[in-house]
């Protein structure tokens, strides 16, 4: 499972809960995170409360940013 933490009223930490996932599909979720990044960010993005809007995704420090 994946949650967005905020960091600030623009940001957000990206936190992959290995425990609720099985081995594989933890491992697969990981390989989706690091070969195909832009439909791991769709993922994100569906997340995010209606009232905000993707702006920019950090994947080294996954970190999520929306526009003010």
């Amino acid at each position: 499972m994946i949650t967005l933490n905020p960091l600030t009223a623009n940001t957000y930490k990206v936190v992959i809960h290995r425990d609720d996932l099985t081995e594989e599909d933890f491992n697969k979720l990981i390989r989706k995170r690091d070969f195909f990044p832009a439909e791991f960010v769709h993922h994100l993005i569906d997340l995010l409360p209606p009232d905000q809007t993707f702006d920019l995704y950090d994947h080294y420090s996954m970190t999520l940013y929306v526009k003010d």
